[in-house]
Formats: C-alpha cells, sequence, structure tokens
C-alpha cells in the first residue's frame, strides 16, 4: 500500500515539474528590435590620390543613409575588398567583422573626423590651416582619419609625398599627412560601443558621507548624461561630474541617510564606432565602420542606499565613561594581595573553576540523558522492525 502512495506521489510530483518547466518555457523575453540597416554610397566632393604602402593610389569617401538619415559618414575596414554601394548593409558587432585592432581604430573615430574638433585636431597634428574653407578643411579630414583607420584594420602606411608621381597637391597631402600621423601615434585602446545603454551595478551601499559604487557604464560611444536625485555623482577623486563617456566609472554620494537614484541618457543609440557588414555575406564585400552616431535616445538607471553614519560620543559620557572603573579598581585589589605561586592572578582561577567539578556536573548531565535517550530510540526501532517483519512474514505464508 506504502508502494503504491509513493508511486502516486511521484508521478504527481513529476507532473508538476513538467507543469512548471512549460509555464518557465513560456516566460521568454520580448524580441529584440530589429537590426540597423544602411546603404553605402560615394560620397560627393571628389576623392585624392595617395602613396599608400608604397603604392600610388586614388580613392573616395563613403557615406551611409542609415535611418532615414543621408551622408552619414562611414569608413572602411577591409582595404582588400570593394564595397558593395546601394547595397543593403547590417548592423554587426566587433567580434562578427573580426577585424584587427578596433579598440585603436575606435580612439581614431572619436578624435578625427567628425568627432574631434577640427580646429584643436589640426593645431595638434601641427597643421596651419588659415587658407582652408571649411568644405577642404572637412574633406582633408576624411581621408586622414580613412587612412589612419587603415593603418589599424589592415596594417597600411601612408607615405610622404613626392614629386612627379601625381598625387594630391603637396599643401593638401601635407595636411593628410600630419593628421594621420597624429592619429596613429596616440591612439589608445577604446571599448566597442553598445546601442544599448546599461549601468552596472544596479544598486550599491554605503554609509551617509562616503561613496557607493563605482557604477560602470556600457552603451553609445558619444558623451553621456548622468543625472542624479537624492545625492551626487563623483568621480575617483571626489570631484562633481554631470557626465561620462562608454566604459567610464562614476559613485554615488549623499550627506544623510537615504536613498539616491542616477538616470544616465544617450542622445543617439547608433554610434560611430559600430560596424555594418554586407547583408549578402560578411566577406563578400568590404566592411565599413560608422563615422558618426544617429538613432534614438536611450537611458538606465540605478540607485544607492546610505545608512546613518555611527554617532560620536559626546565630552560628558566620554568623561562619565572614564569615571567608572575606579570602583572596580578597589574591588579587586584585595585579589591582587592574595598570595599565589602562579606569576598571573588570572590563571589561578581558570584553573580552580575547572578543579571545582561544578561545570563538569553540569555538562556531565546532559551528555547522559543525550546517550540514554540514544539508547531508547535504537530499542524502539529494534522492536518496531522485528513487528513489521513478523506481519510481513505471517501475510506472505
Amino acid at each position: 500500500m506504502f508502494g503504491k502512495r509513493g508511486r502516486l506521489w511521484a508521478r504527481t510530483a513529476l507532473a508538476a515539474v513538467a507543469g512548471g518547466a512549460l509555464l518557465l518555457g513560456s516566460a521568454t523575453p520580448a524580441a529584440a528590435d530589429e537590426p540597423v540597416t544602411g546603404v553605402p554610397t560615394t560620397m560627393p566632393g571628389g576623392g585624392v590620390t595617395l602613396l599608400l604602402n608604397e603604392k600610388r593610389m586614388s580613392i573616395g569617401g563613403l557615406s551611409l543613409s542609415i535611418q532615414e538619415q543621408q551622408g552619414v559618414p562611414v569608413y572602411c575596414i577591409d582595404f582588400h575588398t570593394p564595397v558593395a554601394t546601394k547595397q543593403k548593409y547590417v548592423e554587426g558587432t566587433w567580434d562578427q567583422s573580426e577585424v584587427k585592432n578596433l579598440n585603436k581604430v575606435q580612439w581614431t573615430l572619436a578624435h578625427g573626423y567628425p568627432n574631434g574638433d577640427a580646429a584643436k585636431l589640426l593645431a595638434a597634428a601641427g597643421v596651419q590651416a588659415g587658407g582652408l574653407t571649411d568644405a577642404s578643411r572637412d574633406k582633408l579630414l576624411y581621408f586622414a582619419t580613412q587612412t589612419a583607420v587603415w593603418h589599424f584594420s589592415d596594417g597600411i602606411t601612408l607615405g610622404g609625398w613626392q614629386a612627379g608621381r601625381s598625387l594630391t597637391d603637396q599643401a593638401s597631402y601635407d595636411v593628410i599627412k600630419k593628421v594621420y600621423d597624429y592619429l596613429t601615434t596616440n591612439a589608445v585602446d577604446q571599448p566597442e560601443p553598445t546601442s544599448e545603454l546599461a549601468v552596472a551595478p544596479g544598486s550599491a551601499t554605503a554609509k551617509a558621507g562616503e561613496k557607493a559604487g563605482p557604477f560602470t557604464v556600457k552603451g553609445p560611444a558619444d558623451a553621456i548624461k548622468v543625472t542624479v536625485t537624492g545625492g551626487s555623482a563623483v568621480d575617483v577623486d571626489g570631484n562633481p561630474i554631470s557626465a561620462t563617456t562608454n566604459g567610464g566609472q562614476f559613485w554615488l554620494t549623499a550627506e544623510q541617510a537615504g536613498k539616491a537614484t542616477v538616470k544616465v541618457t544617450a542622445e543617439d543609440s547608433v554610434s560611430f564606432g559600430r560596424v555594418f557588414l554586407y547583408s549578402g555575406g560578411k566577406d563578400k564585400h568590404q566592411k565599413l565602420i560608422l563615422g558618426s552616431s544617429v538613432g534614438k535616445t536611450v537611458t538606465a538607471e540605478a540607485e544607492a542606499t546610505f545608512t546613518a553614519a555611527p554617532v560620536a560620543p559626546s565630552a560628558s559620557s566620554s568623561s562619565s565613561s572614564s569615571a567608572s572603573p575606579a570602583p572596580s579598581a578597589t574591588t579587586s585589589a584585595p585579589a591582587e594581595a592574595t598570595p599565589s605561586e602562579s606569576p598571573s592572578a588570572a590563571a589561578p582561577a581558570t584553573s580552580a573553576s575547572s578543579e571545582d567539578g561544578g561545570e563538569l556536573a553540569l555538562t556531565g548531565a546532559p551528555t547522559a540523558t543525550v546517550i540514554g535517550g540514544g539508547v531508547l530510540l535504537l530499542l524502539v526501532g529494534t522492536g518496531l522492525f522485528l513487528l513489521v517483519r513478523r506481519r510481513r512474514v505471517n501475510f506472505t505464508a
């Protein structure tokens, strides 16, 4: 009878587990947004003729039509493969592209055209650009950025201007070369941007007046706004901040106990540094990387809980506590005057309590009770076992 009940219970439990698994399986996450797509076209304004890996080559610029925006600058990260203009490209990841050194390409895009300040970039590169129009300047900065990108993605080297090679005029060539040199010499690794915005961890704790965190931000490549309610955001040195970048860290502080919430905001979810791969096969045509940012505004939030800091004792309480040991000192005086063979007065007290026998009797009583109870339970169990066995034998006979 017991066996039947056990099997029935097992079947019921299995059915419950299976039902729970089906229920969990139906709780699938919401479908992700459709991948962003774009169509590359040739950039108007003409190209340039440069010396790349000691070979004279004429190159043109590219732009991407993406999310109803035309003419978004885009760069090639696949020098030896032809581009598929007017064909659909799909947004991908750095790993999917299998292009090397994209961390340094990201820095190049952040400081090159069009994201870097043009005047500061030219000054940093040592370029005197007094006679350039804005259109001419932007064109030269684009090709300087493109050749620097190729330096990292494909190992391409931009050579110096040479007479008799039918290259772009020397003045324009020198601008491209100096900016290329600056970008390739100073580039450092930067993280891959993402289309979503996230803050980790989602929560932290600290005492009031201290820093909670750090909180790390991952998202698009452009500046990310930081807004705090109930406290303030600071950097590692405790300086207040109101913005950060992809991969940046900050801490939250508050002077009073309570909760502080932080909201980070990025305006363009599809930022420069996102790669685009040919929809008909990523290795069939040139791989591209976005040079500017577009898309929707994305946000993320986190919080910190601050507990009250411990209250320091007042002067009156500390003075009264310092006066209280006086009576105990007079009470312990006779004990110190008692002769003892031990060099320490505390040692005989410990030995006396263990030799006294009172504590041992207190410890022994529960032990005997436990042993006796265990023997009794053993005897009862043996009797029940024999009784059940006898009934089973009689039933079989």
